[in-house]
């Protein structure tokens, strides 16, 4: 062997310092871009404010939003509407995922139920509210409607994810005589929980639109009673200060989810 031969069997680690590096680089720059959209919006907003009464500034938003966290009425309230959708969310999401559970194992149970799935899927949930509320009272009808909203994302994401498994594994599974458990535990669970925490991120989002919405029409407590009667007094800093703590604990509950779900890409 000559000196200018390379010695096989040695690492080769002059890539190795480059993941970090470049992992480091891409939060440095998600960081940055958050920063610059989060500015653009705050000036897009006082801009906005500035042109009518109804939206106003963000200082006073803020403001008025600490006053509301301050109060033990509010907080109630903000008690009252994030145990209905802990419910709804929960509830939507164990029947999504058993519902598409079923229809991914079975070719026969897609062929019978998925159109009319996908037909109610494009039903807008809210005009069941109505016929609900006499059905489940007060607090019970906007966790069902909760439930709707929440349960087809995971539904569908669980479905897909089932069919998409390879057929090897199936095989596999029958080769080595697996059970049902074994097959769920390490075949069908690992398969799906990219889509399945897709479904769970969208699943939040729209518990939290069901039951809001249904605060909108009738009930006695709830964020959703705070939004409109404020629109009825015309307190429109209160109205927008509700609004927005919902979307920001929304939005850092999908960020969650989301950088979750991209690790799991990785």
């Amino acid at each position: 062997m000559t000196a200018a031969q390379p010695r096989t069997g040695a690492p080769d680690t002059s890539a190795a310092p480059l993941r970090p590096r470049r992992a480091r680089a891409i939060v440095r720059s998600q960081a940055f871009g958050s920063v610059v959209l989060l500015a653009v919006v705050i000036l897009l907003w006082q801009l906005v404010s500035t042109l009518t009464f109804v939206i106003p500034s963000p200082v006073a938003t803020l403001t008025a939003l600490g006053k509301q966290l301050t109060s033990p009425a509010y907080i109630f309230d903000a008690r009252v509407t994030a145990q209905a959708v802990i419910e709804a969310f929960v509830i939507g999401t164990l029947i999504g995922g058993l519902i598409g559970l079923g229809l991914g194992l079975s070719e026969r149970a897609r062929l019978m139920f998925e159109p009319l799935l996908i037909i109610l899927n494009g039903i807008p949930k809210i005009v069941l509210y109505p016929v609900l509320l006499p059905i489940f009272s007060l607090s019970g009808s906007k966790v069902v409607m909760g439930v709707l909203f929440a349960l087809f994302p995971v539904l569908i994401n669980v479905s897909t994810g089932v069919q998409e498994i390879p057929k090897v594994y199936w095989k596999l599974a029958a080769t080595v005589q697996a059970n049902p458990w074994q097959k769920f535990a390490h075949i069908i669970l690992p398969a799906i929980r990219r889509p399945l925490l897709t479904g769970i991120r969208l699943a939040i989002s729209l518990s939290v639109v069901g039951v809001v919405l249904s605060e909108f029409f009738a009930t006695r407590r709830g964020l959703g009673r705070v939004v409109l009667q404020a629109y009825s007094h015309g307190d429109y800093p209160d109205m927008v200060a509700t609004i927005v703590l919902l979307i920001t604990v929304s939005f850092v509950i999908s960020i969650a989810l989301w950088q979750w779900e991209r690790r799991l890409h990785q």
